[in-house]
C-alpha cells in the first residue's frame, strides 16, 4: 500500500479514540517510517514496507493507548522526554508551573529543591538545564518512574545536579531544603476519566485519595512541618477554595493561585515563615 492510501485508512479506523485521526494517523506512519511528517505529502505514492508492523501501531492506538507510550516519548517544553506505561505523560499545563518556580528560583538565588513524585523527570530536568548551579534531590514511591527518570536525567547529562530517590514524599530527604515543587496526584477517586488515560496511565499518579486534595495537604504539612519556606504544587480546577480554607485552618498567610491557559485553576505557590 502507498502512503497516501495508508493514511486514509488509517485516519478512519481512528475516527473513535482521538480528537484528530488524520494528524494522529501521519504522526504514526512518521514514527513507523523515521521520517518527518513533511516525507508523508512529498512521496505519498511511495509504499510503505513491513506494513504489519504499523498496523500494529494503529491497533493499540486505536483500542485508546496513548501516543507517547506507543512511540515511547513525548515532547515537553524544549525536550523530547522517554516514557511508558507505569509513568504519567507530563501535561503543558505543568510548563507553568516550573515557569513560576523558575522565577523565584532566579530572584532568590535558590541552590537547592526538592521534587515530589518525579514521574518522567520533566520538572526536574527542565528546571536543572535552565540553572546549572541548581542541586535537586527528586522523590518518587514507584520503581517504574525512577528509572525512567534516571534514564531522561541521564540522556541530558544532568546526574549532578539531581538526585532521584524512593521515598514518600520527603521520609528520605534529611538535606537542607530551600524550595519544594510537586505535581501530585490529585484527582478524586469516583472521577471518570478517559480511556486513555484511566486504562493506561498509572492511578498512583492520577487519584489523590477519595476527595482528591488529600496528598496536596499532607505536602503543604510536610514542607511546614521542615520549615520549608517556598511550596508549589499543581492542583485541580476545582480545589482552589478547598485548598485555601486550608490554609487558614493552618496559619498560612502568604498564598497565590494560578490558572492555566484555559482560565481554569490549576495550582498555587506558598511561602512560609514569613514575618510580617
Amino acid at each position: 500500500m502507498t502512503i497516501k492510501e495508508i493514511l486514509t485508512q488509517t485516519t478512519k479506523k481512528l475516527q473513535q479514540s482521538c480528537q484528530r485521526p488524520r494528524f494522529e494517523a501521519e504522526l504514526l506512519l512518521a514514527h513507523h517510517l523515521n521520517k518527518e511528517r513533511i516525507y508523508l505529502h512529498a512521496f505519498d505514492n511511495k509504499e510503505v514496507k513491513n506494513f504489519e508492523a504499523f498496523e500494529a501501531l494503529v491497533e493499540r492506538r486505536a483500542n485508546h493507548e496513548p501516543y507517547e507510550y506507543i512511540v515511547g516519548s513525548t515532547s515537553f517544553y524544549d525536550i523530547e522526554l522517554k516514557v511508558e506505561q507505569g509513568v504519567l505523560i507530563p501535561r503543558p499545563e505543568t510548563e507553568i508551573l516550573i515557569d513560576l518556580v523558575a522565577e523565584i528560583i532566579e530572584k532568590k538565588n535558590i541552590t537547592s529543591i526538592a521534587e515530589i513524585g518525579i514521574g518522567s523527570g520533566a520538572i526536574s530536568v527542565v528546571l536543572a538545564r535552565k540553572f546549572p548551579n541548581l542541586k535537586i534531590i527528586a522523590t518518587d514511591i514507584c520503581d517504574t518512574p525512577i528509572r525512567v527518570s534516571r534514564q531522561n536525567i541521564e540522556t541530558f547529562g544532568l546526574e549532578k545536579q539531581i538526585e532521584v530517590r524512593k521515598s514518600n514524599l520527603l521520609d528520605n530527604v534529611n538535606e537542607p531544603i530551600e524550595l519544594v515543587v510537586s505535581n501530585p496526584p490529585y484527582i478524586a477517586q469516583d472521577f471518570i476519566l478517559e480511556s486513555n488515560v484511566v486504562d493506561y496511565e498509572p492511578k498512583e499518579a492520577l487519584f489523590g485519595g477519595v476527595i482528591g486534595d488529600e496528598l496536596l495537604k499532607e505536602i503543604v504539612l510536610e514542607v511546614k512541618k521542615r520549615g520549608i519556606k517556598y511550596l508549589a504544587c499543581e492542583m485541580g480546577y476545582d480545589q482552589k477554595e478547598p485548598m485555601e480554607s486550608f490554609f487558614k485552618q493552618n496559619g498560612i498567610k502568604s498564598y497565590s493561585f494560578y490558572r492555566d491557559l484555559a482560565g481554569f485553576d490549576r495550582g498555587f505557590v506558598i511561602i512560609l515563615n514569613v514575618t510580617s
